[in-house]
């Protein structure tokens, strides 16, 4: 499967848009990073944030307490492997 990675440092410009609904399309919320724009429906792109908050809070508990941390996410996977899900 073809791999994108979006590195997002500390110059590049986060800039919030929209593309306005016409009779064929609805209205997109869009995020311009660089030259790069990230586009979809509010509910998408609200999604996708709330994923970047959890990637984010993953990151710094990783950065706090690295044991803790694969402690955690191996007893997370034992119970799923418990329980099937």
């Amino acid at each position: 499967m073809p791999k994108v990675d979006v590195q997002i440092g500390a110059r590049e410009r986060l800039e919030p848009a929209i593309s306005k609904a016409t009779l064929l399309f609805p209205t997109d919320a869009e995020v311009r990073i660089g030259t790069t724009a990230i586009r979809g429906s509010a509910t998408a792109m609200r999604a996708l944030a709330d994923a970047l908050v959890e990637a984010a809070d993953m990151a710094d508990a990783y950065d706090r307490d690295p044991e803790a941390f694969n402690q955690r996410e191996r007893a997370d996977r034992e119970e799923a492997d418990r329980t099937g899900g």
